[in-house]
């Protein structure tokens, strides 16, 4: 048996102990032990996206670790149950140490693996009885100018009550920081989300900012594997409210040194006080790049708008429409002469009289009609057009109001059954969208964060191709039934019923009378200026949208009046 061999079997036996460790009903599969390189940062890692560990041999033995199985599966096993557990919460983390970090976005997944590894090992050494002090001073002490490792091996030191120079050596240490970071641990070690802020923050304020700016970025593998996946965005990140709070340096935290010490002006960082510090869609999509997510700005602006537009979704409208149902057999009828002669049932009648007297012997078929499927309900289809000209904020940097109300829509008339056709514009030519009706979410949400930046000039030609068909070629339009038409912009709006240098053009009015679902304009625009709007609107409802709550009010009224009353009936 090889030396690697006899290793890897020595550690797959230590597997169902390093299990145990945890708790008796702690399970994950065996881990996948390499003996070959893998030409990765570390002996050991935790995969978040396959959800296991792994562990290279070879790197085992160069750095002489190989009677300390327990130790470094049991650590690995503590990425899984308690930091960060799982993709969503490594993402907070994180974001709490991006928060915390302020501007040095290349060291966020250094710092935030050992944040993780402080509370684990913290937990290991002191309370579940695996001698993790035993593993690093195996390892030996870091360099004298890797201050970052000195602080977190003498806060380890303080952590563990071992003397000092254990674990660092006989490098010089900042005791004062590292105590207050010991303190940290502790009071947040069953709060990895909670404590990251604090601990990044500590960084940044005790190492010179040009020492952190001139570090180069380490592959770091040991809370998340490889980076890779779908380009996905954990659910929940998006809406979480306090990932945004400012964050408080662990001197001022009274988790930390106690409430006495703290003045009173000091924000209380209790976990649910920051209800209105949710990351902006571009944060989000920052945070995720400094974990190596492969994802990209429009991903991260449709999950984000996903979410935030999943609380506040609203019945869409249903009209009922004939529809041709399936005719019901029924008996027999007399057949009289002047009928169709085509109606006539010759089996049954052949099987009355062989001998076939018109008018008299001759029958056919009778049918009858199922009253209930004489008509479908079905609900009316969305016509959704979004500004996205210079005025309009960008929803894949920023929360834009009036990308949410689209997002609203769009989510509550598919959640309906409906089809949905969304087109984003700007200036001339700068159009962009489904291209037809739609069932995919995705594909509109894609239409609803599309940014152009450009001039404003409504595409009419759209619209009038979409509902009055086109006068070119004589097709006809391209929706199905009745169609709600709804406006994003500002006042920029104004080109939809004449464009810059041209006489009033009544193509929007003549496409909502022919659309024969409603029609809203929902307008970045103070409620003076949207009022302006009515006489020029042309039947279409207009709304103002500018913050949150112009938000809630637009989504309530448009629910009440267009989709109330003798509307139709709602699908909710």
């Amino acid at each position: 048996m090889t030396p690697l061999a006899d290793l890897e079997r020595r550690w797959r036996e230590t597997w169902p102990a390093a299990l145990a460790t945890w708790g008796r009903t702690s399970r994950l599969h065996a881990p996948v032990l390499h003996t070959e390189p893998c030409g990765m940062p570390s002996w050991a890692w935790y995969s978040l996206d396959d959800v296991e560990v792994h562990v290279d041999l070879t790197v085992v033995r160069e750095r002489h670790v190989e009677e300390h199985a327990l130790a470094v599966l049991a650590h690995e096993i503590g990425h899984h149950l308690l930091a960060p557990v799982d993709l969503a919460t490594h993402v907070r983390i994180a974001a709490r140490i991006q928060i915390g970090l302020v501007d040095l976005d290349h060291l966020v997944g250094l710092v935030s693996n050992l944040w993780c590894d402080l509370l684990i090992n913290d937990r290991l050494q002191r309370q579940l009885g695996v001698d993790r002090a035993a593993l690093s001073a195996a390892v030996g002490p870091p360099d004298p100018d890797d201050t970052l490792m000195l602080l977190v091996l003498r806060t380890n030191e303080i952590l563990w009550g071992l003397p000092r120079g254990t674990l660092v050596g006989d490098n010089a240490t900042l005791d004062d920081q590292a105590m207050l970071c010991s303190r940290l641990v502790r009071a947040y070690t069953r709060d990895p989300v909670g404590g990251a802020a604090g601990f990044a923050l500590l960084v940044r304020s005790t190492i010179p900012v040009e020492k952190l700016r001139a570090e180069r970025p380490r592959p770091v593998v040991a809370c998340g594997g490889p980076a890779g996946g779908d380009g996905s965005v954990p659910f929940g990140v998006a809406t979480d409210p306090t990932l945004g709070a400012p964050a408080i340096h662990p001197s001022r935290d009274p988790r930390v040194v106690g409430a006495a010490l703290v003045e009173e002006t000091t924000p209380d960082p209790a976990p649910g006080v920051a209800t209105g510090n949710a990351l902006m869609p571009g944060a989000l999509h920052s945070v995720l790049q400094s974990l190596g997510f492969a994802t990209t700005a429009e991903q991260v602006a449709v999950s984000w708008y996903r979410e935030h537009a999943a609380r506040h979704l609203v019945p869409f409208p249903s009209r009922p429409r004939p529809r041709r149902s399936d005719e019901l057999l029924a008996g027999l009828e007399p057949w009289e002469v002047g009928d169709d002669l085509s109606t006539v049932d010759w089996t049954g009648t052949m099987a009355a009289s062989p001998v076939v007297v018109p008018g008299m012997t001759t029958v056919r078929r009778a049918y009858l009609d199922d009253p209930e499927e004489s008509v479908e309900v079905r609900p009316v289809d969305l016509d959704l057009y979004l500004d996205s000209s210079g005025s309009m904020p960008d929803p894949r940097r920023t929360r834009a109001p009036i990308a949410l109300a689209g997002a609203i829509l769009a989510l509550s008339a598919l959640r309906a059954g409906a089809r949905v056709q969304a087109t984003t514009w700007s200036g001339p030519g700068q159009v962009a969208g489904t291209d037809g009706f739609t069932r995919d979410a995705d594909a509109v949400l894609r239409a609803v964060v599309a940014y152009f930046g450009g001039s404003t000039a409504f595409p009419l030609d759209l619209l009038r191709r979409t509902h009055l068909g086109d006068p070119a070629t004589g097709d006809a339009p391209t929706r199905r039934g009745p169609t709600h038409i709804a406006v994003i912009s500002d006042d920029g709006i104004s080109t939809m019923f004449q464009q810059y240098g041209q006489p009033a053009d009544p193509t929007a009015g003549d496409a909502l009378r022919a659309a024969d679902g409603g029609g809203t304009l929902a307008l970045q625009v103070s409620p003076e200026w949207a009022a302006g709007f009515e006489d020029l609107a042309d039947g279409y409802a207009v709304h103002s949208v500018v913050t949150e709550e112009d938000l809630m009010t637009f989504v309530r009224r448009m629910a009440a009046s267009t989709w109330g009353g003798d509307r139709g009936s709602s699908t909710r």
